[in-house]
């Protein structure tokens, strides 16, 4: 059989091919034997994220994106664990890329955080950096799907869905609720309110909420300082946006800088 001007035949014609495929059903017999040693995402997992995501249930998708973070990683390359789990992490983007893509997250955007995640995972040289880096990648990616998925609920009034847009349109710029309030045409105490009950945080949580997110992505890609990153997100002081990314993350910008990526020269 040809395909272009591949002869398959002789390819699995060759000695080398045979060995090779008996190689692969030995390695697979002691997979299935030893199960703990060669750890995959359950196909079940991957199909209950789609369910959540179809039913927009947001607290299921959080709860499997924390399982997904958590999980044992496979084997991708033997005699060589820090090249296994580089290769793992880029498997797991891979694959949650295309949930978020599903899950109607801006396909450019979605394969724009690819690509700093995948560069960054072949930046790293510790375990410790690319096991957090996991972590933080499968949560991003599902604090975007699940941001997605908020914005579709059918629950949600029209008035939080255009303070929703307007938030993530203009996150890097100064506002306040006054301003959001006119945008909108709305009075303030009312958009406050109804934001609350549709939400479940306040308007201003909301918003420190993704500007620390958006913080993690500059400390994680950017060369900026802190100073720099605080200003650029709308903190007046250095001081006040260390306060907020601590209440959100448990963390100081540095410590989880220092926890994703060593300490930053």
């Amino acid at each position: 059989m040809f395909i272009g001007n591949i002869n398959f035949s002789q390819i699995f014609n060759k000695p080398e091919t045979t060995a090779m495929l008996l190689e692969k059903e030995h390695l697979f017999q002691e997979s299935s034997e030893h199960p703990i040693h060669y750890p995959h995402y359950p196909y079940a997992l991957e199909e209950q994220l789609y369910q959540a995501i179809i039913d927009g249930d947001t607290e299921k998708i959080e709860r499997i994106g924390y399982e997904y973070s958590t999980y044992p990683s496979s084997v991708l390359c033997q005699n060589n664990s820090i090249r296994s789990l580089k290769n793992y992490l880029i498997c797991n983007c891979a694959l949650i890329t295309r949930i978020a893509i599903r899950s109607g997250v801006d396909e450019k955007y979605a394969y724009f955080l690819s690509d700093l995640y995948i560069n960054k995972i072949e930046s790293l040289t510790t375990e410790e950096t690319h096991l957090n880096l996991n972590a933080m990648m499968i949560l991003d990616f599902m604090t975007q799907i699940k941001n997605r998925v908020a914005s579709n609920i059918s629950h949600y009034s029209a008035l939080t869905k255009k303070v929703i847009g307007y938030i993530t349109e203009n996150l890097y710029t100064h506002f306040t609720l006054t301003d959001v309030a006119a945008y909108v045409k709305a009075n303030s105490s009312y958009l406050s309110r109804t934001f609350k009950q549709d939400v479940g945080i306040n308007f201003t949580q909301y918003i420190h909420t993704n500007r620390v997110k958006k913080a993690q992505h500059l400390l994680l890609f950017s060369d900026l300082s802190l100073v720099e990153i605080s200003t650029q997100l709308g903190y007046a002081t250095q001081s006040h946006f260390n306060k907020i990314f601590k209440q959100i993350t448990g963390m100081t910008p540095k410590q989880f800088q220092h926890n994703h990526i060593g300490t930053k020269t």
